[in-house]
């Protein structure tokens, strides 16, 4: 299948190399990063206009923007999905996923993620190298969570939140939508809508605006953001 990325840049390399070892082929990049070059042989166009000429090149889409910017992942993932497109997931093959689990469309799953039985994980979510979702964990549409964090049993994560590497939630916590928790963290109570938590317990230092911010580039990461 014909596969249209938005974003090319780290994201979408890990990405690559899992779709295309079943076949997929990436032919289209959208994304604003000036001088974006990619490691494969692709066309890459700048101008979000044009995304619906493109979209008629390929049969399927991955939208490769990681950090703290589900809400635009979310976005731009039904706006292709409502020209035709089919998501197309990336589970990497050292991924583990247990049986009795549900992942939503457009799941990107890296190397050493687990994610435990009943757990429910919303569609175009992010699961970093080593994270944990232990059983019974619900996630939101656009949850990234970064490398190593771990949800305990029971968790809740609201759409669009993101988890910072090596942070842990303790079990049956609810962390709201648009979050953001630091890495290291560790959150031992609810998390509010929009607020960003750092710390061992976890606190809130501020909230975050709810809206969708469009990143510069389409792979870019926040200033003080984590990794993509």
């Amino acid at each position: 299948m014909r596969v249209l990325f938005v974003g090319g840049a780290s994201l979408a390399r890990l990405c690559y190399n899992i779709i295309k070892k079943v076949g997929h082929e990436v032919p289209i990049i959208y994304d604003r990063t000036k001088g974006l070059a990619p490691p494969w042989n692709c066309a890459v166009f700048d101008d979000e206009d044009a995304l619906p000429e493109h979209a008629r090149a390929c049969e399927g889409f991955l939208v490769c923007i990681g950090d703290s910017h589900g809400q635009a992942r979310v976005r731009y993932s039904r706006q292709l999905r409502a020209l035709g497109l089919q998501p197309i997931s990336a589970i990497h093959p050292a991924a583990i996923i247990c049986e009795d689990t549900r992942l939503g469309e457009g799941t990107q799953a890296f190397a050493g993620s687990v994610i435990n039985d009943f757990a429910v994980v919303g569609d175009f979510c992010i699961l970093n190298v080593n994270c944990t979702v232990n059983h019974e964990c619900i996630l939101g549409a656009g949850v990234h969570l970064m490398s190593a964090a771990t949800l305990c049993g029971l968790v809740r994560i609201g759409d669009y939140s993101t988890i910072g590497s090596n942070a842990t939630v303790l079990p049956r916590i609810t962390i709201g939508t648009n979050c953001y928790v630091g890495a290291g963290a560790v959150v031992t109570k609810d998390v509010p809508d929009n607020a960003v938590v750092v710390g061992v317990p976890a606190r809130v230092i501020r909230y975050r605006m709810s809206g969708d911010a469009h990143p510069k580039g389409a792979d870019s990461q926040q200033p003080g953001g984590g990794e993509t």
